[in-house]
């Protein structure tokens, strides 16, 4: 599956490892969509190779090959009946077909579903490595897959490699089985040992990292990813009727609004006149944790749930936002994460109220550009903070408007990513 942007005069060719790659809305490839234009602007021709679950582009090198086992075929079957209705029907017989093998699969190895794209991914991307005389192999985003096939071609096309772990590939409270446990500490031990630079997302996941691993830790590094803002979203906010609180992104498990409507409930009690004021807007998906949550609110008229909508309607919606929800799961792995959202929320500069779990780097990071932030579990530190921001909004908070614009954006990561590479390839 051959990639239909038109060649690029450029000897700078990287091979670019990524499974989820232009998937709207999608945290691991947004990192990589934002990304690849800057790389483009500065000299860098960027082959990306994903997996078949998100559209081509054509604005750039895009190649796709599958996955090979039941498992990687019946997630990206799925990914292809929500782009195709025809396709909808057309697959169940594959479905069909799969399902048993599928269930086999998970009896003997009950890995990740992506796990099987790593074969074909690798054998594609060596090839296009020695057609291209790549100077770099670059993984990114999501599933460990491509960082494995990426550790091999680059390997075998004797260049360097640097590998971008988006989310920890081993963490605490771990849910699989042993098997599984053990096969991606062993993987993770290969990426910090093999690749010639390693990229994280934070300080706490970096750390974590070197020390599970015992790696030499000056080939680690940390690259706020960043994002990119569409210049139709830069027009000015207009002050409604009411304070709208909104929160954009998935909600699951114990990233759920449970504790913001605690503390939205004790606000109201204190001041039933404020129901005619405050609005809670959610634009994204919700399991069905998170829905009961807010079927058995106190005051659900104020809550108005828009369902998933595209990226471009999420960053528009934010503009006619008043305060920009974050929620951070209640586990160990928020320690290690920075929300992806929260680059685009900066971007956007209006107040971000951020409930945190035990995230010194975030906390620091938001409180630094002038937001408001509250541990995850505390409603009532959060309603003082629901409170300050309705003062913010009734004033028309004019201070912010000067701010300067934040520092974390995509085109400051790819500068950063090439920095490192120059110092790599520099030196091989």
């Amino acid at each position: 599956m051959g990639s239909q942007a038109p060649e690029k005069h450029s000897t700078r060719n990287w091979v670019v490892f990524s499974y989820f790659f232009n998937i709207d809305g999608k945290a691991s490839s947004q990192h990589i969509d934002d990304r690849a234009p800057h790389l483009e602007s500065l000299g860098i021709s960027p082959h990306v190779l994903s997996s078949i679950c998100g559209q081509r582009r054509n604005d750039i090198h895009h190649y796709r090959v599958p996955s090979v086992a039941p498992s990687g075929i019946r997630f990206e079957l799925r990914y292809l009946k929500r782009r195709n209705r025809l396709f909808k029907y057309a697959s169940i017989p594959l479905l069909t077909g799969v399902l048993p093998l599928y269930f086999i699969e998970k009896a003997v190895i009950n890995l990740e579903s992506e796990w099987s794209w790593f074969p074909l991914a690798f054998l594609r991307g060596r090839q296009l490595g020695k057609r291209l005389n790549a100077e770099l192999v670059y993984s990114t985003g999501g599933p460990a897959s491509a960082h494995l096939a990426a550790g091999l071609a680059a390997k075998s096309l004797n260049v360097p490699w640097i590998a971008e772990l988006q989310d920890p590939i081993v963490f605490k409270d771990w849910a699989r089985s042993k098997t599984a446990l053990k096969i991606n500490s062993k993987l993770e031990r290969f990426i910090l040992g093999n690749a010639s630079a390693v990229i994280f997302l934070t300080e706490g996941a970096k750390q974590r990292a070197v020390q599970r691993t015992g790696a030499d830790p000056s080939k680690a590094h940390v690259i706020y990813p960043g994002a990119s803002i569409d210049d139709r979203t830069q027009m000015a906010g207009i002050k409604g009727d009411f304070c709208r609180f909104a929160h954009f992104g998935s909600l699951g498990g114990t990233r759920n609004p449970g504790v913001f409507l605690d503390a939205l409930e004790i606000v109201f009690d204190q001041d039933p006149e404020l129901i005619g004021t405050v609005r809670f807007d959610l634009y994204g998906t919700m399991d069905s944790i998170s829905d009961k949550l807010i079927a058995g609110f106190k005051y659900r008229e104020v809550i108005t749930d828009f369902g998933k909508v595209s990226r471009q309607e999420a960053l528009n919606a934010m503009r006619k936002s008043d305060v920009l929800l974050l929620i951070q799961n209640l586990d160990d792995m928020s320690y290690e994460t920075i929300p992806s959202k929260v680059y685009e929320y900066m971007q956007i500069n209006k107040p971000i109220l951020g409930l945190v779990h035990k995230n010194p780097q975030l906390e620091q990071m938001l409180l630094e550009l002038g937001h408001l932030v509250a541990e995850a579990d505390s409603p009532a530190r959060i309603s003082s903070l629901i409170t300050q921001a309705l003062e913010l909004w009734r004033t028309g908070e004019p201070e912010r408007r000067s701010l300067p614009p934040p520092p974390h954006t995509a085109r400051r990561a790819a500068e950063k990513l090439l920095e490192i590479a120059g110092r790599i390839i520099s030196k091989s």
